[in-house]
């Protein structure tokens, strides 16, 4: 997503499965309020504000359920343009992560997988990437993780968790995150292994 600020991007109440099996309508998921000006966007007895304003493709990587296979799937995005500031707001699916190729869903299973598990990151990989073809540098380590666990030591991750200690190991980053993330993860799927539960909470920390 190309759009200057992070408000403009609004999250509907629909994951990514539910969205790719039927596009929401414009009505369905148009925003309440514009994310810039606070104009209500369908107000009572007057004009139409958030009018819809076409579609924009996004790819995410990722399985589209806990331990589920690696996909690359193309998402429509729906656009709006609020008639009161002029802004173009983009409504996606729960658990999409602004300018990240992978959803917040799949990172929060890696960093689960190399946080609470101890598995490598090209075992990781394997689990959540869908190209099945490989650089030799690639095959031996994934830079992905790393630039996630900076981020998250940052707070730039996941908006609900806050930052991490600056000089802790990304290992312990990893692991803090995951942790959080499992307990944001849905009540009734508690006797799930770790990095399900990561999977469930991140959709949640997006």
């Amino acid at each position: 997503m190309q759009e200057r600020s992070a408000c403009r991007i609004v999250q509907a109440d629909v994951d990514i499965k539910r969205w790719m099996t039927v596009l929401p309508t414009v009505d369905l998921v148009r925003p309440a309020r514009c994310p810039c000006c606070d104009a209500a966007g369908r107000p009572v007895n007057g004009p139409l504000v958030m009018r819809g304003h076409g579609l924009r493709e996004r790819l995410v990587c990722g399985p589209l359920e806990p331990g589920g296979a690696p996909q690359q799937v193309t998402v429509q995005a729906r656009r709006y343009r609020c008639s009161a500031c002029g802004a173009i707001v983009v409504v996606v699916p729960r658990g999409l992560l602004r300018r990240r190729r992978y959803s917040a869903a799949a990172i929060g299973w890696v960093l689960a997988r190399i946080g609470l598990d101890g598995v490598t990151t090209p075992v990781a990989r394997a689990e959540v990437c869908p190209s099945a073809t490989l650089g030799v540098a690639a095959a031996e380590r994934w830079l992905a993780p790393s630039r996630w666990i900076e981020a998250s030591r940052h707070g730039q991750l996941f908006p609900r968790l806050g930052r991490h200690g600056a000089e802790s190991p990304r290992a312990q980053i990893a692991e803090r995150t995951a942790m959080q993330l499992v307990g944001l993860s849905p009540q009734g799927s508690t006797r799930e292994p770790g990095p399900y539960l990561a999977f469930r909470g991140a959709v949640l920390a997006a």
